[in-house]
């Protein structure tokens, strides 16, 4: 399969991964022949980019950084939590701690891999999403930092309850962090380093920030951490101003830029080696001049991936960029 940008996407080509919603409502399902009518149905709810099948790349496999059944689990919590916390409800915190060891546990078992949650999908519910992405990429990122496992534990805990003061909109209102954290800083299964972070991730490492206008260090371990996930996801799928989606490597310039600024630049080096910048399927020109498609990562190297080349005809071959240190990936195509 082979990731494609929609306005590239011609009649006839073939669905190799379903749309969905990021609540689970499927949009379109693999296998499905793409008409004008499908293609412009896809454009209408915000699909920028789709995998489809190509018969030279049959061979490559989406990037799954946690499994479907964990995810939905995690979807659901993290949705019923929403909804308890905005209609004044009891929430059951300890299941949002059992998800986070869940996170945690799967992450151990793949860390050297790196992360990848750029998604495909039309998003029909920011929060739950959002929340789900920011605790994938904290926990990798507290595993590059050496967190031992009930640290890491309540530090995503942490990134699955940052946003929970937020209405499910676009719009944020600077309240949101007060009602969060008034809520979370209650909860017994949560540790104070979890539940502040509710209240800090707006605040900017400059201070500039709010609601403390807090500076540097000031400002706790685990919310510098999360933070370079909260922009990172914000920015990789458009909601970071503009509404336009980013590729990985585009993200990663974003985070590179607001170090120092927005965010530690400690974090943002160590995460550097931790998100994959060129995921599976995804068409790449290279130094030297010749197009491919990403087909499998190097594990511990997520700046160099091995990339099949081809050309108008058929395949050339093969670049291993661990081993042709001299080549690498120029920019990513959406051909």
């Amino acid at each position: 399969m082979r990731l494609v940008g929609l306005k590239y996407i011609e009649p006839g080509n073939t669905l190799a991964e379903a749309v969905s919603t990021s609540s689970g409502k499927i949009v379109l399902n693999s296998g499905i022949v793409l008409s004008e009518a499908y293609i412009e149905k896809l454009r209408q709810i915000g699909i920028h980019k789709v995998y489809i099948e190509d018969a030279r790349f049959n061979d490559v496999e989406q990037i799954q950084t946690i499994d479907t059944k964990t995810k939905s689990n995690a979807a659901q919590i993290i949705r019923d939590t929403h909804q308890n916390l905005h209609k004044d409800k009891p929430i059951d915190e300890y299941v949002i701690k059992d998800i986070a060891k869940n996170i945690v546990d799967y992450v151990r078992d793949v860390r050297d891999k790196g992360v990848s949650i750029l998604s495909v999908n039309a998003v029909d519910e920011y929060i739950i999403e959002h929340s789900i992405n920011v605790a994938l990429v904290t926990a990798f990122l507290g595993n590059k930092m050496s967190y031992n496992y009930n640290q890491l534990c309540d530090l995503v805990a942490g990134a699955l309850i940052h946003d929970i003061g937020r209405e499910n909109i676009k719009e944020e209102k600077p309240e949101h962090t007060q009602k969060g954290f008034d809520v979370m800083r209650k909860c017994r299964a949560f540790s104070l380093h979890s539940s502040i972070v509710c209240y800090e991730h707006h605040e900017k490492y400059n201070g500039s920030g709010y609601p403390r206008k807090l500076k540097g260090t000031a400002i706790s371990e685990f919310t510098r951490i999360i933070q370079v996930a909260d922009v990172y996801d914000n920015v990789l799928h458009g909601f970071e101003g503009n509404d336009i989606p980013s590729m990985p490597h585009q993200a990663y310039e974003y985070i590179l830029a607001a170090a120092g600024s927005i965010l530690d630049p400690f974090v943002v080096e160590q995460f550097r080696d931790t998100i994959v910048f060129y995921p599976n399927g995804s068409t790449v020109q290279l130094s030297n001049g010749l197009k491919g498609v990403v087909i499998k990562q190097n594990t511990g190297s997520p700046q160099r991936p091995i990339v099949r080349v081809f050309n108008n005809l058929s395949v050339i071959g093969e670049v291993d960029l661990i081993k042709s240190l001299t080549i690498f990936i120029k920019d990513v195509l959406f051909l």
